[in-house]
């Protein structure tokens, strides 16, 4: 799977309809997440949740009678909630950070679940800060994971220091079932989905300008192999593809499939997550044309930075961002 700063192309920056150094060093947030390992990668069941232990579930997880599916909410916060969306003077700031709680040191799916959330609000608040603070503590990342995360953090941070921003980027995650599933190692899989909303403003040249909306695009995940850190060692690496063509333009909103593997450490008491996106459903685009209209291509492995951006405005008055 392609890292965050590699799926990034340089005319990905285009969709946003602003100039050279608009949003210079967070244009990878267009593709926070490669396409490549998808959730369709890793899914091997070893068993159900029957809450015994056996060679298909040597950890006894059992169902624990909630409902997941959709929307993941997480609604424990350091301090008090008073967000600010960016202006032209500063990005957002104040943003929602998760608070560590008990129940993401336990061994059970209700434990996994609040790491999957608390996953969910910390990449929300890197998004529109570019810390990774909140992912310091309460959960670990596998060594893949957390190298994404630290590259989408940089890429917004060069973005800031020459300001440019988006006014109010969000990150959310939607689960795809009512519990997780059993993989083949004992571990734990939620399938899921990935939104980006890039917001309808960002901040370039010491003003307000709009997020544009690119055309209908598509996207094809190609196959690759697992990463080391994978928490599947048997698994296969089929390939994936998935298209999607909008009703007319489509929204300054990309999603893509993804996989949340879970792991739990008893040493720490703590839950390691291993987070592999797939295709992409809405936004990104892969073909020459539509990267010529100002969509991104996620199936790039050039790194985004912010002469790659300024290259990319350059390239649009010419002839025309994430693992």
């Amino acid at each position: 799977m392609s890292s965050f700063s590699q799926s990034f192309s340089r005319r990905s920056l285009l969709r946003l309809g602003v100039g050279a150094s608009a949003v210079a060093g967070s244009a990878a947030l267009l593709s926070a997440c490669g396409s490549g390992s998808s959730s369709q990668q890793s899914g091997s069941q070893g068993g159900s949740l029957n809450g015994s232990k056996s060679s298909a579930n040597p950890n006894g997880y059992s169902d624990d009678g909630q409902n997941y599916s959709g929307l993941v909410e997480y609604t424990h916060y350091d301090g008090a909630l008073n967000y600010e969306q960016g202006t032209v003077d500063h990005p957002p700031r104040n943003a929602p950070k998760p608070k560590v709680t008990d129940t993401l040191s336990l061994n059970t799916v209700t434990g996994f679940h609040e790491a999957v959330a608390y996953f969910a609000v910390a990449m929300d608040y890197l998004v529109k800060t570019g810390s990774t603070d909140a992912f310091s503590t309460g959960i670990q990342l596998s060594s893949k994971t957390r190298s994404e995360v630290d590259a989408l953090s940089a890429s917004i941070l060069a973005g800031v220091e020459k300001g440019s921003w988006y006014v109010n980027p969000s990150a959310s995650y939607a689960l795809a079932s009512a519990q997780p599933s059993i993989m083949s190692d004992g571990n734990l899989l939620f399938k899921g989905q990935y939104t980006l909303d890039f917001g309808t403003e960002a901040v370039a040249e010491g003003k307000i300008q709009p997020v544009a909306a690119s055309a209908s695009a598509s996207a094809s995940a190609e196959p690759t192999e697992p990463s080391e850190d994978a928490l599947v060692s048997d698994a296969a690496s089929p390939s994936a593809s998935a298209s999607a063509t909008a009703a007319g333009p489509a929204s300054r909103v990309t999603i893509q499939e993804c996989d949340f593997r879970g792991r739990y450490h008893t040493d720490s008491k703590m839950w390691e997550l291993s987070v592999a996106y797939g295709a992409t459903i809405q936004g990104g685009a892969s073909t020459a044309s539509t990267a010529a209209s100002g969509a991104a291509s996620p199936s790039t492995s050039e790194p985004s930075s912010a002469a790659a951006s300024a290259e990319a405005s350059v390239e649009a008055s010419v002839t025309s961002a994430a693992s």
